[in-house]
């Protein structure tokens, strides 16, 4: 009689806790409301939103981050597994933190009395912490599983996302850091308050980072599939909103292309270790 085999980890020591999940699902609603206004109708951001974004173009790259963090958090809500979630959480406290210190440097620029600058004020003022929190506390009480052997990222598709992931996190850097000199490179019109805005966004460079350095198909499918959604909703934004770039329609098409061109390498290492995954298991399973 073959001995049962065990579970790539210990689902005691690894799994998702009960604050995690509470979090998850207070967040979620904040995000889809913002995914709705900034998405769908973001010439409308003064009246509705909790400041007035400008141009759309703008609105509708934050709120792509929107629909992908909310996707993110519903997934982790269901999570079984923290190592699954689990590279997630430091991009998100990173670009929470970052509009959270634009809020207070650009106080002044927001719709004060709004429900939805509540809303906004409320969460990057709060999340950081609370995501913090739940992060440090789920890693800790999972820190002696031990991940079993399994599919990985291709080492191209590695190279090629660390690397990304690094010129985003510059980006970023020079958009919060110098927002008018880099803002004033930017291919639509940015003020202070957006670049700041973009920054945070290109922050979430960090997740590619992660990915690259970590490889491994439990903990890095959830980061590429939330990718997905964000990516192919700016490409969709950009071209839509093409007139609003400075130079004219025409220059959206190369900033379209560079972003398509990173949702085929996410695409290319999902397709790779969903490919990896039944290999994997035939092996299990004679193994046993």
């Amino acid at each position: 009689m073959s001995t049962p085999r065990p579970s790539s980890m210990d689902a005691a020591d690894d799994r998702v806790r009960p604050a995690t999940r509470v979090l998850a699902l207070v967040i979620v609603p904040f995000l889809l409301a913002a995914f709705v206004i900034c998405y769908l109708m973001p010439a409308r951001t003064l009246e509705l939103f909790a400041w007035g974004i400008k141009p759309p173009l703008t609105a509708m790259v934050l709120a792509a981050v929107y629909l992908g963090g909310a996707f993110f958090f519903v997934r982790v809500a269901v999570a079984r597994r923290w190592s699954e979630v689990a590279l997630g959480f430091p991009p998100v406290a990173l670009f929470a933190s970052l509009l959270g210190v634009t809020t207070v440097l650009h106080w002044d620029r927001f719709t004060h009395g709004h429900v939805s600058f509540a809303a906004w004020a409320a969460l990057y003022f709060a999340a950081p912490v609370f995501v913090v929190a739940v992060a440090v506390r789920n890693s800790r009480a999972a820190r002696g599983a031990v991940l079993g052997p399994g599919p990985r990222l291709p080492a191209a598709v590695r190279i090629v996302l660390g690397g990304t992931g690094l010129a985003e996190l510059v980006v970023a850097a020079g958009l919060f850091g110098s927002p008018g000199l880099v803002g004033g490179l930017w291919p639509w019109a940015v003020t202070p308050l957006t670049a700041r805005t973009l920054a945070a966004v290109y922050a979430l460079g960090l997740a590619n980072v992660l990915v690259a350095a970590d490889g491994r198909a439990p903990r890095v499918r959830l980061q590429l599939e939330v990718q997905t959604v964000m990516l192919s909703l700016i490409a969709i934004a950009i071209l839509v909103r093409r007139g609003d770039f400075a130079a004219g329609p025409a220059a959206a098409y190369p900033f379209a292309a560079v972003v398509l061109a990173e949702l085929a390498v996410v695409t290319g290492g999902l397709i790779s270790i969903s490919r990896s995954r039944p290999a994997a298991a035939r092996l299990g399973h004679s193994g046993a």
